[in-house]
């Protein structure tokens, strides 16, 4: 790779720029927000805010500064993934949550990131996750409540930010893991147990459930026989039908403060099988042959589905988005996240994919920015130093050339990226992307 391409600055003004407050969904204009180092020291309006002598000034006319967004389901230590690590920074996303993979690896690329030697994100990371039975990413088998106490424990040794859990982990040893990792004040996340209910898994405090999973869908009676007929990877996916209300499932988890990570993006392809097009595909030049080796042998579509599966596998999809609509209707919070590198969310990439199936389950562009900006920092009790643009909060930000209220495609739209006191301008960005290009060739 070669050198970093950010420019290092000490005083940074950005002027005459819109400043948009995703706590409340408004906008203000001709704003100044001044940065010293990692942090913002300044906003105010442009007419009274004094620019300190030395300061890059860089004119926000015509743009809109929002909070550095965040995916919230990533793995991280894949083939390549070091070099992978800066198309987060080139598509705004200033941080990530790592839900599986090697620790040791993880804390090394943190501390060459947080040296600027290495372009990439701010990680909170599980470390391996505990799981029932053999996985091919860094796990800890567990199969009693003795197992999972003392995996919680040597996870707390190894450092861990939080614990995650999948699928396969029995009632019991789920149970156990809970209640050690409370002990231990570690957060715990992920997958549902397949032996514990939603209620359930929140009430033990699993603060976030990921994939939907467990979640059933509303159906009519019709949907209901249609659905019956998918095949068994879909039906995991996508979850059976029901005709009985949901709404007290929702607003208990609302009342716990549980969040739900739906990843809708890298379940589009899921959803289009068995045909193989998904929008990702366009951005394979920035996957190497070792990495697409790897997602293969991590999701191998079964074989022999009928050429038609794929209609009901976008119906099913549908009712996935009518659950998440529920679901932020009743108060449940909610979160970006892509389960990067997929096929149809490269890393950064998929993160606007994500934001973009937020606003087609129903909700409005802000609500949809919500879930990778202040909800992030919500989640992680970080909102005094993330999620908003802020005197004293890390200026961790990005610049647009249009407005995400409007359009949330406009995330895309990217002018500038901050982040650890440093400045990617455009030509900084792409120099990343073309970056990234190579190193995966």
């Amino acid at each position: 790779m070669l050198a970093p391409s950010f420019a290092v600055f000490q005083l940074v003004a950005i002027t005459h720029v819109t400043a948009i407050d995703v706590a409340r969904g408004t906008a203000r204009p001709d704003m100044t927000v001044l940065i010293d180092g990692p942090r913002i020291t300044a906003v105010g309006a442009s007419a009274s805010t004094v620019i300190p002598g030395g300061a890059r000034r860089i004119d926000g006319r015509g743009k809109w500064l929002i909070p550095g967004l965040w995916d919230m389901h990533v793995h991280s230590t894949v083939p390549t993934g070091r070099a992978l690590l800066a198309l987060y920074v080139a598509n705004g996303v200033t941080g990530v949550r790592d839900m599986g993979g090697d620790f040791a690896t993880i804390r090394r690329w943190r501390e060459e990131i947080a040296t600027g030697t290495l372009p990439g994100p701010r990680i909170v990371a599980a470390g391996p996750y505990l799981e029932g039975h053999s996985s091919p990413i860094a796990h800890i088998e567990v199969h009693t409540p003795d197992d999972a106490r003392r995996a919680v424990d040597s996870l707390t040794v190894l450092g861990v930010d939080f614990v995650k859990v999948h699928s396969a982990l029995p009632r019991e040893t789920f149970f156990a893991a809970a209640r050690e990792a409370r002990r231990r004040h570690l957060a715990l996340a992920g997958h549902l147990s397949r032996n514990v209910t939603v209620v359930e898994a929140s009430d033990s405090g699993q603060r976030s459930l990921e994939h939907l999973l467990g979640f059933v869908n509303v159906c009519s009676p019709a949907e209901s026989l249609s659905f019956a007929a998918a095949d068994p990877l879909r039906r995991i996916v996508f979850n059976s039908c029901t005709s009985r209300d949901q709404h007290a499932v929702y607003a208990h988890l609302a009342r716990n403060g549980t969040w739900v990570t739906p990843t809708l993006t890298p379940a589009w392809e899921f959803a289009v099988l068995p045909k193989h097009d998904v929008p990702g595909d366009s951005l394979g030049r920035f996957v190497s042959d070792s990495l697409r080796a790897y997602m293969v042998s991590i999701f191998d579509p079964p074989p022999n589905l009928p050429p038609e599966a794929n209609i009901l596998g976008q119906q099913m999809f549908a009712k996935r988005h009518e659950l998440v609509l529920a679901l932020h209707r009743a108060g449940v919070p909610l979160l970006s996240g892509t389960d990067a590198p997929m096929r149809n969310s490269p890393p950064g990439f998929g993160l606007h994919e994500e934001l973009l199936e937020f606003v087609r389950s129903g909700l409005t562009p802000t609500a949809a920015l919500r879930t990778a900006t202040y909800e992030p920092a919500r989640y992680l009790g970080a909102l005094d130093s993330l999620g908003t643009i802020a005197k004293g909060k890390l200026a961790d930000l990005v610049l647009l050339d249009a407005d995400p209220r409007v359009d949330i495609a406009n995330t895309r739209r990217i002018a500038a990226v901050f982040t650890r006191g440093r400045v990617y301008d455009r030509a900084a960005l792409d120099q990343l992307l073309a970056e990234a290009q190579r190193a995966a060739r």
